[in-house]
Order: structure tokens, then sequence, then C-alpha cells
């Protein structure tokens, strides 16, 4: 049975006994949207009360030691069902229904293993469960970019073209990199290449390149958010497109057989200024990818009635690197 097939049935499982994933699934039908246009770009905001956790999460060093883990076995709640994949790289991760959800259905995949959030070590796995799972979008919040868990290395799945981004790719919005190809491993070598050195190769661009997020020493990742995700009929061909500055639209690429999609989002700020603002100023706002990619979660009334396209524009330009002018 295709791994869709398998995670859906735990889904349907899950809801059906009614627990806190049910409640908050249901909850989904009452989420205010606001749709929004962005220099071109279609975003939108959402104003979700049940992500409050995710919004107003802790991730100091000393809340994390305090709190048990809610991605380990011993943290899982009774109703919470687990499918263990194991991945062509040798490491297993547990796919979970998502208790607190953006989008329906929406999964959680844990490491089996209680190790800190980090992206290298398990970047090949994350495109290996794309084309697994070429129904759904897989992303990844980095440690200081909008994981709740950082302690726990972890990705999200969610429905195919559940972000904007994925069929607007637009730089106008937040600053991002497009990298396709159709052989796994020379997709692999090319979102490294763009990890590592945080530039636009000549030959790829005409507009320079594009620096990597702002060092923070402390940190051991740079700050960046990812998306990725596996098109089994559409692709652009065996070269990789950078695209650092202009819009792309997803009509734009021709017909070549499969391909491997993935955006690197390049972060400079954890969270905007508006979020540690003094009333009546504050906006609880806090973006991780899904915002990046065009969807804004807000968990109060007052938030969601004070973002405007051009405040929620001024607010992912801020938190982006190199942000457009």
């Amino acid at each position: 049975m295709k791994l869709f097939q398998l995670i859906n049935e735990m889904f349907s499982r899950e809801l059906a006994s009614h627990g806190r994933a049910f409640v908050n699934y249901q909850a989904l039908s009452q989420v205010e949207v606001k749709d929004m246009t962005i220099d071109g770009f279609p975003a939108k905001l959402f104003f979700n009360p049940a992500r409050v956790r995710s919004v107003m999460a802790d991730v100091s060093p000393e809340a994390l030691q305090k709190r048990a883990c809610f991605l380990c076995p011993d943290g899982v709640e009774e109703n919470q069902l687990t499918h263990n994949w194991e991945s062509p790289t040798g490491h297993t991760y547990y796919i979970r229904v998502n208790p607190f959800p953006i989008f329906s259905p929406h999964f959680t995949v844990s490491s089996s293993v209680h190790e800190r959030q980090e992206l290298l070590p398990h970047l090949e796995a994350m495109l290996h469960l794309a084309k697994e799972l070429p129904e759904m979008t897989i992303f990844y919040n980095g440690p200081m970019c909008g994981a709740s868990a950082p302690d726990h290395m972890h990705f999200q799945a969610v429905p195919r073209h559940s972000l904007p981004i994925e069929d607007h790719f637009s730089t106008n919005y937040a600053n991002a990199i497009l990298v396709q190809e159709t052989d796994l491993q020379s997709h692999l070598a090319a979102v490294k290449q763009v990890l590592s050195l945080g530039t636009i190769p000549e030959e790829a661009s005409q507009t320079g390149s594009l620096t990597i997020g702002a060092s923070h020493a402390e940190e051991y990742e740079p700050r960046w958010n990812i998306v990725s995700w596996y098109e089994p009929e559409q692709s652009t061909g065996g070269t990789p497109i950078y695209s650092p500055q202009g819009d792309l639209q997803r009509s734009d690429l021709q017909p070549a057989g499969r391909s491997y999609n993935t955006i690197i989002f390049f972060r400079r700020e954890s969270r905007p200024m508006c979020f540690f603002a003094p009333e009546p100023e504050r906006i609880l706002f806090s973006p991780a990818t899904v915002e990046m990619a065009g969807i804004g979660i807000v968990a109060n009334r007052e938030s969601f009635d004070r973002l405007t396209p051009a405040r929620l524009r001024d607010i992912i330009r801020e938190v982006a690197d190199n942000p457009c002018t």
C-alpha cells in the first residue's frame, strides 16, 4: 500500500477516536480567511485560535529543558497514532497526525531519535519522503525559524498546493530561491550548494549573488525555512533554476518528466519587532515556513484585524535576509 494511503487511514482512525485532533480539525472549518495580494503575490491570512501554542512557543533552552518532548514516544498522547517510515537513508521517522493543524490533513514527521532540529543530516531523507508522498508538500522550520520543537528533528507534511508559493513562485513576497532537478542526487547537490554557499552561480543568474542568512555566532545552523515537493509529471528539465529576484510563475514551466522542487527562504530574524511591541501596536505573528510561503497564521483577533497586506509584506521582509525594496 502507498505511504499516502497508509497515513490517510491513520488520520481517519485517529479522528474517529474523537480526541484532541478531532476537536482541532473540526475547528478548521471555523477559521477565518483574508485573501491578500502583495505585489502581485496571492497571500492569505488565517485566524486560527488553536495555533496559539505554536505562535507563542517559548523555545529558549531553559523552557525546552523543563518540558517533556511531545515528539518522543513518552510524550505522545494516548490516542495519538504513529506510522514508522523507514527512509532509504537508513533513518527511521515517526509520522503522526499534527494535533494543532493548519491544513487537513497535516502530519508531523519526526526522527525516531531525540536529536536537535538540523536539516543537512536529514535533507536527503526529506527528498525521499517528497517522492514517496507526491500528494503532499514537505516543509522544514529551522530551530530559530518557527520550530516549536527545536530540540527534536522533524518535518511537516501538508496537501500539495496548500502553500501559494508552490504555484506562484515570487520573491516579491519573501526572499527565496527555487531549485529544480529531475534526479534526486543532482537535486540534493544543488540544494546543498545553495545552503552552504548562499550564493547564486553567475551562469544561473545575471542579478549577482544572494548572501546567506545573517551570521548568528551562537547558533549551529543558519536561519532558513525549506519547502520541498515532487512533481511526477512536470519539470523544467535537467538544469537547476536559481531565482534570487523577479517572478517565475508555475505556468512558465515546461513539461519534461519528473522533478524535485525545493524552495529555500533565508532568514535574518526569528521574530519581527511587532511581536514584542507594547499594545496597541503589538501583533502576535511569528513567521515560520507556512508564513514565508504565503499563509499567515494569527491566533488572536486583534492581530488578525491589524494585519493589512502592507503590514504583512513589511513583516515578512523584516525577517527575510536581503529583503526586497
